[in-house]
């Protein structure tokens, strides 16, 4: 399974390998004088070796029309010039090129994914390093679901993904498959959801997944297994669900994607049920605001069978930006908690993304925290 790289490191690191090739084909066809120990590059550059190596980068870069392309190779002079010159100035002709050709490779976001959260062109280009093409995929039966696009931080991910059944078959209103497994390493504690997207033709063979997760532990660069059971549709009451096609769907790839969000130290003190904790840090991303929580009466809390009517000890109750929009749960498209020992995280993703820049303050329970960056 092979992952596309979409991080600037991932660039900066398929550049080099380009500019080694370069030199190795450089040094093939240069003459340097044995006897004298001469570090001096003789004669220039033939065309046909200059098209030799515009070829290898331009096959390097899947570009199949080399023939079409009106680029001149290397500067060819007939002077004599020190070899380490010589090759600085074919490498940089070469660098300019191919740093040219992958800057106008924009990551460009599934317009899926775009409309449900909001992305646009104001602000697609700040999410791009955020975001990830993915392309692991899984077949049962005729049936094949493969993960698109994500877009994450730290601890919460959307995940788009494409199901398509055979020719001539339909994927029915109402699916969804009965049970949906996830596991992302060294996670303790998962929320997430999956639902099938609005189709616009409900009588073709594509249909297409978001899937909203939180994590308690850091997910990017962790590896992510999903299985899905069975694909089915609803009935309605009466007739329920109905069974399309049995079989699990294993899917499996690493994240890497670059955690945008912007981190406020606030160590500020909470009360809660009469018992102080601290505030220790809030994260803003795109997609979710997460905020961690320490104290004594966290463990003495977590080490007490919870009241499922109680609901959870600490909630996010408003995010409120600069220009004085309040967003509430009800702008959230799910949240959730974990605990573990003296430690209590929570996380609340967005429906619509929000720009960090414009948050001022977020109130726990009915607790003002302003955020101020230190």
């Amino acid at each position: 399974m092979e992952d596309k790289k979409n991080r600037q490191d991932g660039v900066e690191e398929d550049r080099k390998i380009i500019i080694d090739e370069l030199l190795d084909n450089i040094h093939e066809i240069e003459t340097v004088n044995a006897q004298d120990g001469s570090d001096l590059l003789h004669g220039e550059l033939s065309p046909e070796e200059g098209d030799r190596i515009w070829n290898r980068v331009l096959a390097k870069m899947g570009t199949e029309k080399n023939e079409k392309a009106q680029i001149r190779t290397v500067n060819r002079t007939k002077r004599r010039a020190p070899k380490k010159r010589l090759l600085a100035a074919a490498v940089a002709t070469v660098f300019i090129f191919v740093t040219s050709a992958w800057a106008a490779e924009v990551f460009e976001w599934d317009k899926r994914i775009a409309n449900y959260l909001g992305i646009n062109t104001g602000n697609s280009a700040k999410l791009a390093e955020s975001g990830m093409l993915v392309g692991a995929s899984a077949e049962q039966k005729g049936v094949t679901i493969k993960a698109v696009q994500t877009l994450g931080d730290a601890h919460n991910m959307y995940v788009l993904f494409d199901v398509t059944s055979p020719e001539g078959t339909r994927i029915a209103p109402n699916s969804g498959f009965e049970m949906i497994y996830l596991k992302v390493d060294g996670a303790t504690s998962l929320g997430y959801s999956c639902d099938f997207l609005p189709d616009e033709s409900e009588n073709d063979n594509r249909a297409a997944m978001l899937l909203t997760m939180s994590a308690n532990k850091d997910i990017n660069d962790k590896k992510i297994n999903l299985r899905f059971k069975d694909l089915r549709h609803y009935m309605g009451a009466e007739k329920g669900y109905v069974t399309d096609v049995e079989g699990i769907w294993e899917l499996e790839w690493k994240l890497d994607y670059k955690d945008s969000s912007l981190k406020y130290p606030v160590d500020q003190k909470l009360t809660v049920n009469g018992e102080t904790v601290n505030v220790d840090v809030v994260e803003i991303s795109p997609i979710a605001v997460n905020v961690k929580i320490s104290g004594d009466y966290i463990k003495e809390y977590d080490s007490v069978p919870p009241d499922p009517e109680a609901g959870d000890l600490i909630q996010i109750t408003a995010v409120t930006l600069k220009d004085g929009t309040v967003l509430t749960q009800k702008d959230s498209s799910g949240w959730g908690t974990s605990t573990e020992g003296d430690e209590y995280k929570i996380s609340m993703q967005m429906k619509k993304l929000i720009d960090q820049e414009q948050v001022e303050s977020i109130t726990l329970d009915d607790t003002l925290i302003s955020l101020r960056r230190k």
